[in-house]
């Protein structure tokens, strides 16, 4: 399984990296979504004793037109590393909002995934989202990873015209805002 995720890996950002990435738009329930994302990560989170948050806030257009696939990967990389590097009884935090827009054509949705893990230091969050990127420590070492799934997340978000950021303090957590 760690070895297929890391092949999945490279290759995603291969295809990222040579513009080959195919975006496939349907029609799905952002409300469906945000469950099923739940339900992925609820168990993995209860098996560290972590306490997982859902809250959906001012959902006014629950069908959206997007790339399910590819959401799901971003949200999985955010909600992955938010359980891995928050410590046993930790709490870990996913809020969906839909935002006003000026449009009549495009939702805007505002999606926070943060945690009260072991954060990271100013310098790493600096790199957070390059490639093969890891935090150096006695902790992180232990933790398995390619250092890909934040480059992958940072390069979807933006190739779907969104934006992603990160707030983070050592020993408070981290908090990776997405807006789409």
């Amino acid at each position: 399984q760690l070895l297929l995720g890391i092949i999945n890996d490279v290759l995603d950002m291969s295809k990222i990296e040579a513009g080959k990435t195919v975006f496939k738009y349907t029609d799905f329930s952002i409300l469906d979504f945000i469950q099923e994302i739940d339900h992925m990560f609820k168990i993995q989170a209860e098996e560290r004793n972590q306490t997982l948050q859902f809250t959906k806030e001012n959902i006014l257009h629950e069908w959206v037109n997007g790339d399910r696939v590819h959401l799901m990967q971003i949200f999985s990389n955010l909600l992955s590393n938010a359980i891995k590097y928050t410590q046993e009884g930790g709490v870990i935090q996913f809020i969906a909002e839909e935002s006003e827009t000026n449009s009549s054509t495009y939702g805007k949705y505002h999606f926070i995934v943060s945690d009260n893990g072991m954060g990271m230091s100013a310098d790493f969050k600096e790199t957070i989202f390059d490639a093969f990127t890891r935090a150096e420590s006695s902790v992180t070492n232990k933790i398995q990873g390619t250092g890909l799934g934040m480059a992958i997340s940072r390069n979807l978000v933006e190739s779907m015209g969104g934006t992603i950021e990160v707030e983070s303090e050592p020993n408070r957590g981290s908090s990776f805002e997405v807006i789409l």
